[in-house]
């Protein structure tokens, strides 16, 4: 990418931010601020890369532990357009997931959770957009539109030369995906610069009755320390996960990783009332072995804010751009979610 079409990228992607800002500063208005250990935390996601559905998501979340017999139930809904071409692979997908969790503090500093993520695949609405927003900031096309909008298609060639189509028309719609378990305790607390040290585990059952691109045939397990901080006026998050996947090294003739890192990072500014605004970024390896762009880690920044309605409901939104390499992540994505604490 060069010098030139990154900057352009920037600059559309800080544009992006001041629309949100904007709309943040309008809807706050005075409301409930619950103070808890790292304020409100940072906005769940996943990531993005077409290839990570094969795969478990270490979902950085929340940063302090749920009081015994205390619960959480989430709605984390996002909404994103890939688009790409090359010689190996041809993209153009909207997917929408929507993941429900829910999670119960059971004592000894230790919760206890499931997720279930419901996921949607078509050809989406959002081609035209992007098009337009591309020129209207100078970005290059990469050949969008070269092609029709709004297209479901996910094809790559394999080692041998064939053509596998893993998402088209014919298995357009919803399913649901496979069940993730989740343990998180707390290692530290304390009142200085360093708020809270989390543990977290994470093990994925093939309980999906769908398979292929969207569940596994395997067992899949994930670990990972997460980390807060106070220097004021910031809080300050960081996540290293590490995951293993019990589904094979190989699926549709890809060569996959049998393994994942995953760096995530964030900064929350409470901005007014009970809002705070968060910029994150998160990292996976890649995830294929030897394929072109898949390979590489993906880099996917995202903004957005998090809002505080009452003692019991909190919203959150945002959006998702890719800076770095365009290739193997999505073009544009945004985030919303419903946080209920009864």
């Amino acid at each position: 990418m060069g010098s030139v079409e990154y900057y352009m990228k920037l600059r559309s992607f800080i544009f992006l931010v001041l629309v949100s800002l904007w709309t943040t500063s309008v809807c706050s208005g005075e409301t409930y601020n619950r103070n808890r250990v790292g304020n409100l935390g940072p906005l769940p996601t996943t990531g993005q890369t077409p290839l990570q559905t094969l795969r478990l998501d270490i979902v950085p979340t929340r940063y302090d532990i749920l009081e015994p017999g205390q619960s959480e139930f989430s709605l984390f809904n996002s909404w994103t357009n890939r688009w790409n071409r090359s010689d190996f692979y041809y993209i153009d997908v909207e997917i929408l997931r929507n993941q429900l969790e829910f999670n119960f503090g059971i004592g000894g500093k230790t919760e206890i959770g499931f997720a279930l993520p419901i996921l949607t695949s078509t050809g989406g609405v959002l081609d035209p957009f992007i098009s337009h927003f591309h020129d209207s900031f100078g970005l290059n096309q990469g050949g969008r539109t070269d092609y029709p909008e709004n297209q479901l298609m996910v094809s790559f060639i394999n080692e041998s030369g064939e053509e596998i189509v893993i998402l088209d028309k014919s298995n357009e719609g919803t399913i649901i995906g496979d069940l993730s378990l989740i343990s998180r305790s707390e290692l530290y607390q304390g009142n200085g610069l360093v708020k809270t040290v989390i543990f977290s585990t994470l093990l994925r059952l093939p309980t999906s009755q769908a398979r292929g691109y969207y569940g596994s045939s395997g067992i899949d397990g994930a670990f990972s320390v997460s980390a807060s901080f106070y220097p004021a006026p910031l809080y300050l998050y960081s996540t290293i996960g590490y995951g293993v996947f019990g589904s094979g090294s190989s699926q549709f003739g890809l060569n996959l990783r049998p393994y994942q890192w995953t760096f995530f990072m964030a900064a929350e500014y409470p901005f007014t009332g009970g809002v705070s605004l968060i910029l994150q970024q998160l990292s996976n390896s890649g995830t294929t072995v030897d394929s072109p762009d898949f390979s590489s880690p993906t880099h996917e920044l995202t903004f957005g804010a998090r809002h505080r309605i009452s003692q019991h409901l909190m919203v959150n939104y945002g959006i998702i751009e890719n800076l770095y390499i365009f290739k193997n992540s999505i073009d544009f994505g945004l985030l919303f979610g419903l946080t209920w604490l009864p």
